[in-house]
């Protein structure tokens, strides 16, 4: 269709978001994945394991540290009947058998993961890790629509908080 002055397209069932550089193949699954839960329907396998394909692209990429032989702090996010966001740290050799241990684990629950944050590596993240831990844990103290399992495993928390957190804590 030619389109003349006055002759305006309304584009409304255009999405911009795909002209952002930082719209890729993650946002784009996740974005399929959101539309499947508002729509209270399943998603289909193609949409599954696009997204863990371009899960695991971003893990690939975060896992090779600038300065490798020492600890990573990860924020990692599940998606499923019941949303999660689980936060852990690990060596870097162990990091992505950990990470995959993690992906199993939340695929007995039927969840798959969704969203993936990885530091660079530092000498030692424990005490980076137990700070984190310690700041979302008076977000559920003070939040009714957060509940967190075991130690590390918080449901109802957004993936971004739990980063944020992670960033803010980082250097202290």
């Amino acid at each position: 269709m030619s389109v003349h002055f006055g002759d305006f397209s309304d584009f409304s069932d255009w999405d911009f978001r795909q002209l952002d550089p930082a719209y890729d193949d993650l946002a784009a699954a996740q974005d399929r994945m959101r539309d499947a839960r508002r729509r209270d329907a399943s998603p289909t396998a193609e949409d599954i394991q696009a997204l863990m394909r371009a899960c695991w692209q971003r893990i690939n990429e975060l896992r090779h540290p600038q300065n490798p032989g020492g600890d990573r702090l990860y924020v990692l996010a599940f998606e499923g009947p019941h949303p999660y966001v689980k936060v852990g740290r690990s060596t870097d050799l162990e990091l992505k058998n950990r990470l995959v241990k993690h992906e199993h684990d939340a695929a007995i629950q039927f969840s798959i993961l969704f969203d993936a944050w990885v530091s660079e590596s530092c000498p030692d993240a424990y005490p980076w890790e137990q700070r984190v831990l310690a700041r979302l844990d008076t977000v559920v103290a003070a939040s009714p629509h957060v509940t967190k399992m075991f130690e590390e495993y918080y449901y109802g928390l957004p993936f971004r908080q739990a980063v944020l957190a992670a960033e803010m804590e980082q250097d202290l």
